[in-house]
């Protein structure tokens, strides 16, 4: 898979961001830190007394490891293994009438080649 803002503009190969995350996690492991990386996108925002949506520029690490574009998603690398999880936010029905089509944790997965797509309100659970 690729990320590219359209037709006319440059593609980068998520392996890139897979690339970072192990390095990051190489550094790690040699400074013999333990435990899992918590990493949290951008949080989606309205403008002030509307209903839309400011552009989302998303938090700079966690672009840099994982490419991410979309707001309101956290991610957490195993610093002992290098597993990466993703994690989205669990959408209403009702997001669908005017976003579009609710895209399965199974295209995030390939869309980003992540090891893992959780739910966001999984997250506590897989902390512990």
């Amino acid at each position: 898979p690729f990320f590219s803002m359209g037709l006319s503009t440059h593609c980068v190969p998520m392996s890139m961001y897979a690339t970072h995350r192990a390095k990051l996690v190489q550094g790690l492991q040699a400074a013999k830190a333990v435990g899992v990386v918590l990493l949290q996108g951008v949080k989606d925002a309205n403008r002030d007394d509307t209903d839309r949506s400011l552009l989302a520029r998303q938090e700079s690490y966690f672009a840099y490891l994982f490419g991410v574009t979309e707001p309101d998603c956290y991610a957490t690398i195993d610093i002992a293994n290098g597993t990466s999880t993703l994690f989205i936010p669990r959408l209403p029905a009702e997001y669908a009438i005017w976003m579009g089509k609710i895209q399965p944790p199974s295209q995030f997965q390939k869309k980003y080649a992540v090891g893992n797509v959780k739910f966001v309100d999984e997250l506590e659970e897989f902390l512990q």
